[in-house]
């Protein structure tokens, strides 16, 4: 409906950074896809199912601060197991 949601976005990365930090966590896997955790694909933001070469705010932020991002398509073959 056109609402912008950045600020709700930005208190769950945060939030998502602040959790990561405060038990270890060196590594996530994310959705792919997601404006806010697409790690290497993101939507348009047309509605339409497109993707596009990108990171949601949230990959970012975790990826800027030293997280290992992996999408849940991407996942190492040992991990899959």
């Amino acid at each position: 409906d056109g609402t912008d949601c950045t600020a709700e976005y930005t208190r769950g990365a945060e939030g998502a950074l602040a959790l990561c930090q405060q038990h270890g966590i060196t590594a996530a896997i994310l959705k792919d896809g997601s404006p806010s955790c697409g790690s290497t694909r993101i939507y348009d933001g047309t509605h339409t199912g497109t993707k596009i070469p990108g990171m949601g705010l949230a990959a970012r932020l975790l990826s800027d601060n030293g997280i290992t991002l992996y999408s849940e398509v991407d996942l190492p073959a040992d991990v899959k197991e």
